[in-house]
């Protein structure tokens, strides 16, 4: 099926990769780095650096249509990914309602006090950004997470703070990642859309239906978001097609890195 955008990138379906049994999916390319999910996760960033935007590519929207088709994974390992080159990254968690960064990142150093504080505390002026932005224990790679439910989590991403926010951190990281709420179920995506320089689709291979995808596009474009293109998630390998070659590739490949480590 074709959605009139790009395809950014393919990752295979974790599941049919029996090195990734025990693996965190959100950490992948970290704690599997040679596996064909990790490779996907790499190719991706390729693509990224290649599009005809990329010059201008440092705030990026990584969104899906509907809840649980894994645009979280994708965002963190895309995150990963890029700061395995030696930049800097901000990952984001602007989904106020059902926010996922502070538990895949969290913040056992950091006093109680703070360890409860992010994206909401900011944008009401409650707090400086020193008290939000904390490292995520990858090298490279900060975090803010979501904060409290706010009782108007779409204006106060559509607020001056968080232009403000926007601008002033461009400064400091040459990546700065959201991860957002679904397109199809809240406004919130499409306000942080103005905000990016792009925006990363994310369709789930066992779970986006072709209208909920087509409708996601669709509304994305009334409100002029650039949208980058799309990355199929959890993507079967056909027998004898090309991922059950790549499954085998990278299987084999890492089990010569793990008996000879770099």
């Amino acid at each position: 099926a074709t959605f009139d955008i790009p395809l950014l990138g393919i990752i295979p379906d974790a599941a049919e990769d029996e090195n990734l049994r025990d693996v965190d999916l959100c950490h992948v390319v970290r704690q599997a780095p040679y596996s064909a999910v990790s490779e996907s996760y790499r190719r991706l960033r390729t693509n990224l650096k290649l599009s005809e935007t990329a010059e201008s590519l440092k705030v990026l929207l990584v969104t899906a249509g509907m809840a649980g088709d894994g645009k979280t994974s994708v965002a963190v390992n895309l995150a990963t990914v890029f700061v395995a080159e030696n930049k800097k990254a901000l990952l984001i968690d602007a989904n106020f309602r059902r926010p996922s960064l502070h538990t895949i990142f969290p913040k056992a150093q950091q006093p109680p006090e703070s360890a409860e504080l992010g994206l909401s505390n900011l944008l009401l002026g409650q707090v400086d950004y020193e008290q939000v932005i904390g490292p995520s224990g990858i090298e490279g790679l900060d975090i803010i997470d979501a904060g409290p439910l706010p009782s108007n989590p779409a204006e106060l991403l559509g607020s001056k703070r968080m232009d403000q926010l926007i601008k002033n951190q461009r400064e400091n990281y040459e990546y700065i990642i959201f991860d957002s709420p679904p397109v199809l179920l809240v406004s919130d995506a499409k306000i942080l859309a103005k905000f990016a320089d792009g925006t990363v689709l994310v369709f789930n291979a066992g779970a986006t239906r072709r209208g909920a995808a087509l409708r996601t596009i669709r509304e994305l474009g009334q409100v002029n978001a650039t949208i980058l293109g799309c990355v199929i998630l959890a993507a079967k390998a056909l027998k004898g097609g090309y991922f059950e070659e790549q499954f085998k590739y990278y299987q084999e490949y890492q089990k010569l890195q793990l008996a000879h480590p770099i």
